[in-house]
């Protein structure tokens, strides 16, 4: 289940939840929300970035200390997320003529 994290940090973090213990919470593949201004008249849009880029760990242990809560996303952040998270690359449906 794809979960929406805010941390006391002030982070909000989006990632796979897997367990929890009674003192962490694991999340496969986590990354950090950034809020993006886009053009004048445009709405903002949010950027992902990976919560520990330069490791190979796939799962990341969260303190729940550190958790100041947790919510199921919307579903066009749910989708944004899997888009960015995914080997599989998406195709238009457009018939090539």
């Amino acid at each position: 289940m794809i979960k929406l994290y805010r941390l006391t940090t002030g982070e909000d973090i989006i990632g796979v939840f897997v367990e929890e213990t009674d003192l962490f919470e694991f999340v496969k593949k986590p990354f950090v929300l950034i809020p993006m201004q886009g053009q004048a008249g445009k709405p903002m849009q949010i950027g992902f970035h990976p919560y520990i880029p330069y490791t190979k760990d796939e799962v990341i242990k969260f303190k729940k200390a550190n958790i100041i809560t947790e919510v199921k996303p919307d579903t066009n952040l749910i989708e944004a997320y899997e888009k960015n998270t995914s080997n599989i690359v998406q195709l238009n449906n457009k018939i090539i003529t």
